[in-house]
């Protein structure tokens, strides 16, 4: 019978600014004051089976220049299978930094392992896009697009968004398993948001482009981590992220959306 595996990264984390990448695509950035736990999914950064390559930078929280004391980052990995219900498999891949001692002054905290994973899919992601570092005026570039996007969602042509989209969210849909409805969901619940009291926000001045992805995807951030594109309800003070990446597909010469 065919399975559904569905990989998780179960984590916590406490005074720090930690990021977590899968095959060099980060699936989470956070600046943590305090503690934090929780759970999120990996699939749509598992581009097909095989060895799969897990990255942690652990570093300062924003502001300082140096790893606190309290900081800590621990996580496993979890595996479901979800072809009928979540179904728990097996978990693996556990990792917990080390202490920081108190007369350690460390800038970075870095750890690097590999784990296999076997999915019934393939995705046509950021693999087939241009080096990035052979791009001319890449700032420009993903200004540009950052722009273009924008304008979409400010002049409310809302078809041009969920086309500049279209690739990452059939990603989405096939690792994650959606159904037709769930995947309509997804952007029919985003435009009624941006329809609800959110506004655009310019990109922040202060945002730093952000590679990944073995040098073929970029960004940008704020510094501390969030999606430097985001939307601002006025009333509520709520900030709605639009954490999207770009891509130059090869023979290209423009970034998409990916």
């Amino acid at each position: 019978m065919k399975t559904l595996p569905y990989y998780t990264i179960d984590f916590s984390a406490s005074a720090c600014m930690f990021e977590i990448r899968v095959n060099d695509y980060p699936v989470i950035i956070m600046n943590i004051e305090g503690q934090v736990a929780s759970t999120i999914p990996i699939n749509y950064a598992i581009l097909k089976s095989g060895e799969q390559t897990i990255t942690v930078s652990i570093l300062p929280l924003l502001g300082e220049t140096k790893i606190d004391t309290k900081a800590e980052l621990k996580f496993d990995i979890k595996l479901f299978d979800v072809t009928n219900d979540f179904n728990f498999k097996e978990m693996f891949g556990a990792y917990q930094s080390q202490k920081v001692e108190e007369d350690k002054i460390l800038p970075v905290i870095n750890y690097h392992s590999t784990f296999f994973a076997e999915v019934p899919y393939e995705l046509n992601a950021w693999e087939k896009g241009e080096n990035l570092k052979d791009v001319k005026d890449i700032n420009k570039k993903l200004f540009k697009v950052y722009a273009d996007i924008s304008d979409f969602i400010k002049s409310k042509n809302y078809d041009s968004f969920v086309k500049a989209i279209a690739k990452r969210e059939e990603n989405m849909v096939k690792s994650m398993y959606l159904s037709k409805e769930e995947a309509l969901s997804r952007t029919s619940e985003l435009i009624d948001d941006f329809k609800n009291g959110f506004k655009i926000m310019p990109v922040d001045s202060n945002s730093v482009l952000h590679i990944c992805g073995h040098g073929k995807v970029a960004s940008f951030k704020k510094p501390n981590g969030e999606s430097a594109l985001y939307l601002l309800n006025e009333n509520t003070q709520e900030e709605l992220m639009l954490d999207i990446t770009f891509y130059i597909p090869k023979g290209k010469t423009e970034f998409e959306v990916i």
